[in-house]
């Protein structure tokens, strides 16, 4: 009686998780087409900002796990290896030079980082606002 509804609920999560997945990946390589606009890349499309996305985000992610298993200091470097991986992946998709493939993936970071931070606040506002405070 209880184990199919388990699995619905399992079903469900794992949907909503791949759903975060790909929606997540879309608005990354929205962000790294900005970035890439703002620091004039010539050639910046949707299409090679998902590239470099896809790929800059899957060799950051290999740095990132192989630095991380380092003792003490192996979580700073994975994140930092992880930007000199992905800035390089975006130095060739984009055909640029390395600092502006390192300024698009740090800028593209950053605006993300704002983005999500402003949505939390007027989450936060709107529960404080709904609970009379």
């Amino acid at each position: 009686m209880i184990g199919p509804l388990l699995s619905a609920i399992a079903a469900a999560g794992v949907f909503i998780i791949i759903a975060l997945i790909v929606v997540t990946f879309f608005i990354a390589s929205a962000f790294t087409l900005w970035a890439a606009r703002i620091v004039k890349v010539d050639n910046a499309t949707y299409g090679r900002a998902m590239l470099a996305t896809l790929l800059g985000s899957l060799a950051g992610a290999a740095v990132a796990f192989v630095l991380g298993l380092l003792p003490v200091v192996g979580f700073v470097l994975g994140i930092v290896g992880a930007w000199l991986v992905d800035s390089l992946v975006v130095k060739s998709i984009f055909d640029t030079s390395y600092g502006k493939g390192l300024l698009i993936t740090l800028l593209a970071s950053v605006l993300a980082a704002a983005v999500a931070v402003g949505i939390v606040l007027l989450l936060v506002l709107v529960g404080l606002m709904t609970c009379g405070l």
